[in-house]
């Protein structure tokens, strides 16, 4: 899929243009503080429905002064390639919640995200290599979303489950009928959320292994997903997880929380044989990301439409030679590239042609 061109309304300081960027890579040039993450920031979330700088997207509404409420809200648009049509996307979100409109029809987020999709690099994701269970888990869901966007469903159905069972046990008014109806509830939905996990995990082990060898100069890496429920089918995880929840009902009303199950899965990485998340140093930890992020375009190009890919901060967290590796390597595996940096001067020998990249100036938020 490649984007067109995009507009950002109401976005952070971005202001009312609309850009051209048609091209296999875009490069959003200025000085620190002009808004080039904003941009890349405003088509990651045309193409995954999320920031990847903040959990709250009120946050990236510009306020009208100090103290002020915010804008009515932010508004997103685009033209892009996909499935060898060429459509219009406009997202909006404010105080009336969130609206999705493809082709001017309103249309739901799996429904979006099977049209229009992003992944990202940028140098905040090396840190999940040791960062808490929670940071890997969403790398992962990420991951699979990019794969199959109806994964979503399933997710947002578990998570809504999980919510209530743990928001009944803090009330500490916890029946053993109330509970039954929502393990009833959890038990299938928490079963495949690991079953789409394991799965995608097997799909990609064997890409990631080779290419981090790729980027390490031939050092091993593996990566496998520990999970309460064990291994085996979706039937083996939902009967697994059945017993898990009978066994460790009693502790949970005494601890008032939800105990193990699909909510503390974690994606475990090796590297030379070793944890990665405590014995791995910076480089091996980013190589990690990157092979893992090669491994998710390399996936979705076998199944269907590359995704669009954004790296933020070009050249902050890899030097020059491993930068052009790994920008070239995105571009053989059809995606389009988008990226910002402060330095234009190496970028045109990316991908070994001046007009294959195509450079946005961006300043106090204008693009050009």
């Amino acid at each position: 899929m490649r984007i067109i061109r995009f507009q950002a309304r109401s976005f952070r300081n971005l202001q009312d243009d609309v850009v051209d960027v048609d091209a296999p890579m875009v490069v959003f040039h200025g000085p620190n503080g002009q808004g080039k993450t904003n941009a890349l920031e405003a088509l990651g979330v045309l193409g995954s429905l999320r920031s990847f700088r903040t959990p709250r997207l009120a946050e990236a509404i510009p306020r009208c002064g100090v103290n002020a409420a915010p804008h009515a809200g932010l508004d997103l648009r685009a033209v892009a390639r996909s499935d060898g049509q060429t459509r219009q996307f406009a997202f909006s979100s404010g105080e009336q919640g969130r609206r999705l409109v493809r082709e001017e029809r309103a249309v739901d987020a799996v429904g979006w995200l099977m049209s229009l999709r992003a992944s990202w690099f940028s140098p905040a994701d090396v840190a999940v290599i040791r960062d808490e269970p929670v940071a890997r888990r969403a790398l992962l869901d990420r991951t699979i979303l990019t794969l199959n966007p109806e994964y979503l469903s399933v997710a947002r159905d578990h998570r809504r489950v999980l919510d209530q069972k743990a928001a009944l046990y803090r009330s500490g008014r916890a029946t053993d009928a109330e509970l039954d109806v929502l393990d009833a509830q959890l038990v299938p939905l928490g079963a495949r959320v690991t079953a789409m996990r394991r799965g995608t995990v097997d799909r990609i082990s064997d890409a990631f292994r080779r290419l981090y060898a790729e980027i390490a100069g031939g050092e091993t890496a593996e990566v496998r997903l520990r999970s309460a429920l064990g291994e085996g089918d979706e039937p083996d995880l939902v009967a697994r997880y059945a017993l898990l929840v009978e066994s460790q009902r009693a502790q949970e009303r005494v601890r008032r929380r939800v105990l193990g199950g699909a909510q503390r899965d974690d994606l475990l990485f090796q590297v030379g044989g070793q944890p990665a998340r405590s014995d791995a140093s910076q480089g091996q930890a980013r190589s990690v990301v990157l092979a893992w992020k090669l491994a998710e375009i390399l996936a979705a190009g076998e199944s269907g439409e590359v995704p669009i890919f954004l790296v933020d901060d070009l050249g902050s967290e890899l030097d020059a030679a491993r930068t052009a590796s790994f920008v070239r390597r995105l571009h053989e595996l059809g995606a389009q590239v988008f990226v910002s940096t402060t330095d234009v001067r190496a970028v045109p020998v990316l991908l070994g042609s001046e007009s294959a990249v195509r450079v946005v100036q961006v300043q106090s938020g204008r693009m050009s």
